[in-house]
């Protein structure tokens, strides 16, 4: 892949990022197929294996999901890069791609991934640690996953690399459905956002633990 055609992608990427996940606070709701369908067919609505993971996206964390190594003569920080994408003001010599081609493979799904809010299916602890890489949780789908890790100044998750992989390759084996994505503001007390729900439970009458029913605002779900 050349520079032009990189600049292209992180332009377009850029823009994805600003509108669907900037600033904004994400909730996966999950569990093990078979606990959940269980306890759904028990009734009465309560669905205790489901657990919670909450990540947030903030400005800078977009050139860790690109792979690019930016130049430092001509780009300051993480939140320039993006600056400068969102303008569409990237220039060739402002990055370099990774030689071993993993910017390659970060950059063929990076739009893709833009979409995690509706596309994700599976979640799970990351087992895959390769060289050089290092992430805690991964979110995605066949076509590949958003890494994540603690950031210990913030205490929030948040993401930290991408991969062009089979999430059922880089976690551990019991896979985890996402049965629900619910997002809100950063700034925002509560989840209020319904981006995606499976049709094998209604949300708004399903009951969670209450760790988790008491940072929901259902009544806003639509």
């Amino acid at each position: 892949m050349n520079k032009k055609r990189a600049i292209q992608i992180l332009t377009k990427a850029a823009g994805l990022y600003h509108a669907n996940l900037e600033n904004q606070k994400i909730l996966f709701l999950y569990g093990i197929p078979s606990e959940v369908r269980k306890q759904l067919q028990e009734g009465g609505g309560s669905v205790s294996s489901i657990k919670s993971y909450e990540v947030v996206f903030q400005r800078f964390n977009f050139q860790h999901l690109t792979g690019v190594q930016i130049n430092r003569e001509n780009v300051a920080s993480a939140n320039h890069f993006y600056e400068k994408c969102l303008d569409n003001r990237l220039m060739e010599n402002d990055f370099n791609l990774a030689k071993d081609g993993s910017t390659e493979q970060k950059l063929d799904i990076l739009e893709r991934m833009m979409g995690i809010k509706k596309n994700v299916t599976m979640i799970g602890e990351f087992t895959d640690r390769g060289p050089r890489l290092y992430t805690e949780k991964a979110a995605g789908n066949v076509c590949g996953c958003i890494g994540f890790v603690k950031d210990y100044n913030t205490n929030l998750n948040v993401p930290n690399t991408l991969l062009k992989k089979d999430i059922r390759d880089v976690i551990a084996s019991s896979v985890q459905n996402v049965y629900a994505v619910i997002s809100k503001d950063y700034k925002a007390e509560k989840y209020s956002i319904l981006e995606k729900s499976d049709k094998e439970f209604n949300i708004k009458s399903c009951i969670f633990t209450e760790e988790i029913e008491r940072i929901l605002e259902k009544e806003k779900f639509t």
